[in-house]
């Protein structure tokens, strides 16, 4: 980045995009969770908050709720020293580079930081945008601490691990940072923001608040881009942090349910029975939902962890599943087996934890055909597990097409199949996360696929038995 006059600006402004065009989400109809809940708080902006509160004038705008959330910004920036971004791939991108437009429009000389799943993957190609200036790679507490303080000092960003910027004409990315141990960054300023406006209904509750117990994950899939942002790296808090943290929020706010946006939750057994058992303990009469566990996992945990889990108020797992084609996993390097779909859906059932289930088709390389056969069966074999039992209500499962993200082995195996490449930042922002399009897979199972997930009972409203003549209309298309 040039050299700035010096400054004594103190605010930052921390910014997290509208992630779908249309701010809508869909109800679930079986339930009261959200096919798309975009009221989440933007955890990654208050993780770099946290490090600079102290010294710095933060304030943290999140598109989801600030419905003039570009004036605010643009305001904010008179007195600020910088605007951060944080952005996933995919709409997010184009929201980002339309506000950071407006404020390089307004203040040319402003330094604007991204940072994020994007971001982290792409610096160069994002750094390539005309307004954006630095780029802070992967988990970025104290990157992002090093880089304002510099900003503020008028001192150069060299050397700054996990920083990417702009110095007279040239990028310049400075050597990576090893993977720190969150227990030594300060709690979440959940302050910071507005909580009542972050806080949503979900079946289990009227009032659930976002929340994450650890960061990054130790598994490598293909199609995944939190292998690129955190290099396989994993931590946790420690159990006791977590409960005295929950047990704030709740009491504070009035929490009665807490979605876990852990990638990997189950992660360390022995951490799970621990806090598990503190939560007993303490008695604290809130949930746990949408609680993150990889099948392969799950599928091999002893009965007495569920059965602890679902007494601390694990009344949720959500469980990427992704495939119901053994090619499609191993193409995806998921390190598991279709017959662990059922082993986890029986455990779910017989602990009474409600099962969020997700799968993907489309994945490049693999028998188009047999692949959709097979996930849709899986499916419908889950919903007949709950279907038959009635319990349809406590079963919540996603599906969608396969997309490529940048820098995943399955993204270079999408270029040899008909993929093309995506050179701009623009470029990636402008596809659907949810519906991508790929040019391998035909046009008639797009649609096959689209008119089997609307009719599935949580989107359709349909019965069981409904659903079981639906089913058998979709295998004559087959």
């Amino acid at each position: 980045m040039s050299v700035m006059s010096k400054t004594d600006k103190s605010g930052i402004i921390l910014f997290n995009p509208m992630p779908v065009k249309h701010p809508v989400a869909i109800p679930n109809k079986k339930t009261t969770s959200l096919e798309v809940p975009l009221v989440n708080v933007p955890l990654s902006l208050l993780a770099l908050a946290r490090m600079v509160k102290d010294d710095f004038d933060v304030k943290i705008i999140n598109a989801a709720v600030d419905s003039d959330y570009k004036e605010q910004i643009l305001i904010a920036c008179e007195n600020a020293l910088c605007l951060a971004v944080s952005s996933m791939t995919c709409y997010q991108i184009m929201d980002g580079i339309d506000v950071c437009a407006a404020v390089k429009e307004h203040y040319p000389d402003m330094p604007i930081v991204w940072g994020g799943y994007h971001p982290s993957t792409e610096p160069i190609q994002t750094l390539k945008n005309h307004y954006i200036d630095i780029v802070i790679r992967g988990q970025g507490e104290l990157t992002f601490k090093d880089t304002v303080e510099r900003l503020r000092n008028n001192e150069p960003l060299e050397g700054i691990p996990c920083v990417s910027y702009k110095e007279s004409g040239r990028i310049i990315s400075n050597p990576d940072r090893k993977f720190e141990n969150i227990n030594t960054f300060p709690p979440l300023p959940y302050e910071i923001i507005d909580v009542e406006r972050h806080v949503k209904g979900y079946q289990f509750g009227k009032r659930c608040l976002d929340y994450y117990t650890s960061q990054g994950c130790a598994s490598g899939c293909y199609f995944c881009s939190e292998p690129v942002f955190c290099g396989r790296r994993w931590s946790g808090l420690a159990p006791e942090t977590v409960v005295s943290e929950l047990e704030h929020l709740s009491k504070t706010y009035n929490i009665d349910t807490f979605m876990i946006r852990d990638s990997d939750f189950f992660l360390n057994i022995n951490r799970v029975k621990e806090l598990c058992e503190l939560l007993i303990e303490k008695d604290l009469c809130f949930r746990l939902t949408s609680v993150n566990g990889r099948m392969e996992q799950l599928s091999r945990v002893d009965d007495n962890i569920l059965a602890l889990s679902r007494k601390a108020g694990v009344y949720e797992v959500f469980i990427g599943f992704e495939s119901g084609y053994q090619d499609a996993l191993d193409a995806m390097n998921k390190g598991a087996k279709v017959s662990q779909i059922k082993m986890c859906t029986d455990k779910c059932i017989k602990h009474d934890i409600d099962l969020r289930g997700s799968f993907m088709v489309g994945v490049p390389g693999v028998d188009t055909e047999e692949e959709v056969r097979s996930t849709l069966e899986e499916i419908h074999k889950i919903i007949c597990a709950y279907g038959e039992i009635e319990r349809l209500e406590h079963l919540d499962i996603l599906l969608s097409f396969f997309t490529p993200y940048p820098n995943t082995p399955l993204y270079e195996t999408s270029l040899k199949n008909g993929l093309m490449p995506l050179n701009t930042l623009e470029e990636w922002g402008d596809f659907d996360q949810f519906d991508f399009k790929a040019p391998w897979f035909p046009p008639d199972y797009f649609e096959l696929v689209r008119k089997f997930r609307a009719g599935m009972p949580w989107n359709s409203g349909c019965g069981f038995e409904e659903w079981c003549e639906f089913y058998e209309k979709v295998l004559d298309m087959m």
